[in-house]
């Protein structure tokens, strides 16, 4: 009887050059797309933050509608009280019933919606003099048009403005009304 010798098994695996030249090759790619991936993630939370405060907006206006009654919105420092600070609400703020038409909120008004702080290096600044906003039970948001400027890092493409006009509408942008380029600075 013949015994049958097996042919001999040829190694498997990669070689020291090919996992070098493949370490290399991912080090490289991975030095291209780092920055636009940080880029892209800003844009994505700067996008985010503008929406969430669009649908605050949005939600405060209807709220107003519904309701028939006067509804604030402000920036806030604890969550309940207004700050009253213009270039404070990356810090959190509220919507809420103001019963008594001070654009403030009263410890015993109801609160709708808190939003709390935005991510760390984030800028959420409204045009000078409009500390708060009100809407009225029409919907419209008295007072002049306010404008948000939202900022995250250097880039203008990660930039957001968030414009409210008088009629209470909101809309997201990349430019400041007249197409001006937005700071936060």
């Amino acid at each position: 009887m013949e015994v049958e010798n097996p042919p001999p098994r040829q190694a498997r695996g990669i070689t020291l050059v090919e996992l070098i030249t493949t370490l290399a090759l991912a080090g490289v790619l991975l030095v291209v797309t780092l920055p636009v991936w940080s880029e892209l993630v800003e844009r994505s939370q700067g996008t985010a933050a503008a929406n969430l405060l669009r649908t605050a907006l949005r939600d405060a206006r209807s709220a107003a509608v519904t309701r028939n009654r006067m509804i604030g919105l402000c920036p806030s420092d604890d969550g309940r009280h207004c700050s009253g600070d213009p270039f404070g609400w990356q810090r959190g703020y509220l919507v809420f019933e103001d019963r008594d038409g001070d654009r403030r909120r009263a410890d015993g008004e109801p609160l709708l919606r808190v939003q709390d702080q935005l991510p760390p290096g984030m800028h959420l600044r409204s045009t000078a003099g409009r500390p708060a906003i009100r809407f009225g039970p029409d919907g419209a948001a008295w007072s002049t048009n306010t404008t948000f400027s939202l900022c995250l890092g250097e880039q203008q493409a990660t930039h957001r403005a968030v414009v409210l006009l008088g009629t209470g509408r909101a809309r997201v942008d990349r430019r400041l009304p007249g197409n001006k380029p937005i700071s936060c600075g």
